[in-house]
């Protein structure tokens, strides 16, 4: 077997190994799942729903332009703010 010396780590990585999964394993979960019944909305959950990045959220958020609440360190986004900032950002698009 040969010997790896990364600068990140002191010593030698002597071994690697990696799982391959079996085909009657059961899926894996998503971190988080988005609930359509929930009326606050993580910032991930808001972003999907957007159909923006999770950052645009935030810049929206920084800039004054969309509403949210917080939770502590989180931000949570009601789908009503939502839907209004979709409304208010529509374009009438010429072809």
């Amino acid at each position: 077997m040969s010997t790896f010396f990364s600068r990140l780590h002191r010593g030698p990585i002597t071994s690697v190994s990696f799982t391959i999964p079996d085909d009657n394993a059961s899926p894996v979960q998503p971190k988080q799942t988005c609930d359509d019944y929930s009326r606050l909305l993580s910032t991930a959950c808001a972003a999907r729903y957007l159909g923006v990045s999770v950052w645009t959220v935030r810049r929206l958020v920084y800039a004054g332009e969309l509403p949210a609440q917080r939770r502590g360190r989180r931000m949570r986004f009601d789908k009503k703010d939502l839907d209004r900032w979709i409304e208010g950002n529509k374009e009438i698009v010429k072809l």
